[in-house]
């Protein structure tokens, strides 16, 4: 039995439907409304389903029982207000993990983010403890550490709004980052899931690293229209990295890193030890520039 812990996200989701496809047992924590369309779309998809909540670690236990193996992609962001990403991302995935053993759970997927990304955050305390404690475990541990999604970090919600033709730029703009699809972070999990691998530390970037000007320039080359730039000062980033607030701290903290580039260079030795043909940015525009019509 393979268990999902953040299955109704955008990267868990696509490995419990991953996992079904191999004909394996999966099952889901959901927490909440069981009635939701995500939480029906994995029944639908035959992922057993189990109630559950990081931020109630009594609820772990039954949850993790009969599992062989875990996968967890859970966080509390984007949408993190007050102490959640100390409670889900910190202290919710700790507790996950005590379950894990005491179920005897022998293998746990854990989903990081990127080891090129150093500035401080609640984030990335949560993170890095968390890794830490999973390579201390029984379990065979393979932590992901992927470089920023191409789905969040190229679309609307954070500015680039390629509908519109215009672009949010952090800092010059000029930074490398290796943008990985989520479609090939879910193949990446997948794959450690069913593998017979041992302890793992695996960073995860897109084919080659490009700046945000040049991924304007292919969104360009590809509908035909100028983009307006909407520049975000490095200055205004630091001072948001200053705030007491733990989701602005973090959001601010993703932004320099984008700003300052993430080049990931074990990127394409981790696609090749993994089997994951990784997504180009030109293709992952192309199939934005296509639904657009």
């Amino acid at each position: 039995m393979y268990l999902v812990v953040g299955a109704t996200g955008l990267v868990g989701g696509a490995v419990a439907r991953r996992l079904r496809e191999r004909g394996v047992p999966v099952r889901a924590l959901l927490r909440g409304d069981p009635a939701r369309p995500a939480a029906v779309e994995l029944v639908r998809a035959g992922v057993q389903a189990a109630s559950g909540d990081l931020a109630l670690p009594a609820t772990l236990d039954n949850a993790c029982a009969s599992a062989t193996a875990i996968v967890c992609t859970a966080t509390s962001m984007p949408a993190a207000g007050g102490d959640a990403l100390q409670r889900i991302d910190h202290d919710g995935v700790l507790a996950l993990i005590d379950a894990a053993e005491r179920a005897r759970v022998t293998r746990f997927v854990y989903l990081s983010y990127s080891g090129g990304i150093t500035t401080d955050s609640p984030l990335a305390r949560a993170k890095r403890a968390c890794e830490a404690r999973l390579l201390r475990s029984s379990m065979t541990a393979i932590v992901l550490r992927p470089s920023c999604f191409m789905e969040v970090w190229l679309g609307p919600h954070l500015g680039f709004d390629a509908a519109n033709a215009r672009a949010r730029i952090y800092g010059e703009g000029t930074g490398r980052v290796r943008y990985v699809s989520a479609s090939d972070v879910a193949a990446f999990a997948t794959a450690a899931a069913t593998s017979d691998s041992s302890d793992d530390v695996v960073e995860i970037g897109g084919p080659r690293a490009v700046s945000q000007l040049d991924v304007v320039q292919v969104f360009e080359r590809l509908t035909g229209r100028r983009f307006t730039l909407d520049y975000v000062p490095g200055a205004a980033l630091a001072a948001q990295h200053r705030s007491d607030d733990p989701l602005q701290k973090t959001f601010a903290s993703l932004m320099l890193a984008v700003a300052a580039g993430d080049a990931v260079p074990a990127a394409l030795a981790s696609a090749e030890r993994y089997g994951v043909p990784l997504t180009s940015i030109e293709d992952f525009a192309k199939s934005v520039v296509q639904a657009l019509h």
